[in-house]
């Protein structure tokens, strides 16, 4: 059976402008995502300044803390692992340091997927260990991607803007076709070059932005899942419950209710 590492704990920071993290030398690894924000942190020699989509993972036995005060609405993810064996330990050290995540919305999906599970877990209903442990290896694994958007491996210019324009037109009708004839590109190699830079057709990136952008109406407005799925560019409401399962692993209104019960500490 594959070793898998264990997961301690995990929940979400929310500032409120006051303090800073504390320096501390803890006996656990700690992944940290940054949602919104600077967090400003050391660790040992080592000095960082995480924004939104960095994210971090400490070692034990290090002397780790902050370097300034917490910026009002600074916001990131927080969870602590414990290797299991050798391999577990190898796989932690891998990702050690900082990275960019390559995909900082399924990232904080992930995240949000967790915190639901321990939450069931905490209050006895069907949460378990095993798959605390299952989703903390699914973030390891977003953690990993993030290694190749570290900078000295750029995307090649006409797929980054090829993104950029995505993530600025996704509620408009786009494809990869109307996305080529913007770039001034034949589409088949548009939809090439897209998928080698980035590991995705430009088809998926336009409905991984859009569900990520119905997450957030979600999560912060009050609004009908129709309303959203039309406002995030989907034409579609089967096809968007279909694609919103495909990347985040349950429906819409599931992920709206356990989003409501998330642990959120603050300073």
């Amino acid at each position: 059976m594959e070793e898998l590492c264990r997961l301690l704990n995990a929940g979400r920071f929310i500032s409120r402008g006051k303090g800073r993290h504390a320096t501390r030398v803890i006996d656990s690894y700690e992944l940290i995502l940054v949602i919104a924000g600077t967090l400003r942190m050391f660790e040992e020699e080592s000095e960082f300044a995480l924004q939104p989509g960095d994210r971090l993972l400490l070692r034990p036995g290090l002397r780790h803390g902050g370097t300034a005060a917490y910026e009002p609405g600074l916001s990131f993810y927080w969870c602590h692992y414990r290797p299991r064996g050798e391999v577990s330990r190898e796989r932690l050290e891998a990702l050690a340091g900082m990275g960019k995540s390559a995909r900082p919305e399924r990232f904080s999906d992930c995240f949000g997927m967790l915190l639901a599970e321990q939450r069931d877990r905490e209050s006895g209903s069907a949460g378990s260990q095993r798959r605390l442990d299952l989703l903390g290896e699914l973030l390891l694994s977003e953690a990993a991607e993030s290694c190749a958007a570290r900078p000295g491996n750029e995307p090649d210019p006409l797929a980054e803007r090829a993104r950029r324009y995505i993530k600025l037109h996704y509620e408009e009708s786009i494809s990869t076709a109307s996305l080529a004839g913007e770039l001034r590109c034949h589409p088949d190699y548009l939809g090439r070059l897209y998928r080698k830079n980035f590991g995705i057709s430009v088809t998926d990136e336009i409905n991984r932005v859009r569900v990520a952008a119905a997450c957030r109406a979600l999560r912060e407005t009050g609004k009908s899942v129709k309303e959203i799925a039309f406002e995030a560019g989907f034409n579609d409401l089967a096809y968007f419950r279909r694609r919103f399962f495909r990347e985040c692993g349950l429906s819409p209104a599931r992920y709206r209710a356990e989003r409501d019960g998330e642990h959120v500490n603050t300073e």
